[in-house]
């Protein structure tokens, strides 16, 4: 015997259709046109919110940073850390003097430090401060080597130690001291920036 349904269910079921009908007309008629293109705009506006906030946070901080351009530009001119000479090649001497100085301090016990060889390299530009290198080639044992390398990077100027080539000296040593064929590559920049030229005049030809 077929199952017949009540009046009472026969409407339950009507309402539970016409829900069924409803939502899928919200989900395909309103969800899908309207509600999703609004939420996926009100994202894109929170993001847009807090970016603006991100960088009014920046601006704010406009006059502090200009402030710390300016010193950093204004700082060179007395800056200790750069060499004062205005010539490259002054510099250079001046930087394998120190170099010099630095060796011939060194105590002459635990095997001491001689150098074999000082040669000037032209530095490639390195705009807006010029730069200085010099090659050094050196034999050394442990000890004074570790104070010659502390030495020469804690100077009042900054000198950089570009590169360090460190192998073991083949020749018999005088002593039981290990000797170290040293090459080092250390350089330093000018104080003054190069000298812009002057624009040439029309009709005249640059010098």
């Amino acid at each position: 015997m077929p199952l017949r349904l009540t009046h009472r269910d026969q409407r339950a079921a009507a309402l539970l259709l016409a829900a069924l009908c409803l939502a899928a007309v919200y989900f395909i008629g309103i969800h899908w046109w309207f509600t999703a293109p609004l939420q996926s705009i009100e994202a894109n506006m929170a993001i847009l919110r807090a970016q603006h906030q991100r960088y009014r946070a920046l601006e704010a901080q406009r006059p502090q940073l200009q402030a710390q351009l300016a010193e950093a530009r204004n700082t060179p001119a007395g800056n200790d850390s750069l060499l004062p000479d205005t010539d490259t090649g002054t510099a250079t001497a001046q930087l394998m003097q120190w170099v010099v100085a630095k060796v011939q301090a060194l105590p002459p016990d635990n095997g001491g430090c001689t150098m074999s060889n000082r040669i000037p390299i032209v530095a490639a530009d390195t705009a807006p401060y010029r730069q200085v290198k010099v090659s050094v080639s050196l034999d050394c044992s442990i000890a004074p080597l570790v104070t010659l390398l502390h030495g020469l990077e804690n100077q009042p100027v900054t000198l950089f130690i570009e590169t360090l080539d460190i192998r073991r000296n083949m020749l018999p040593a005088s002593g039981a001291t290990q000797r170290l064929a040293v090459q080092l590559q250390i350089s330093a920049y000018l104080n003054n920036p190069p000298a812009k030229p002057l624009p040439a005049r029309k009709g005249v030809p640059p010098a």
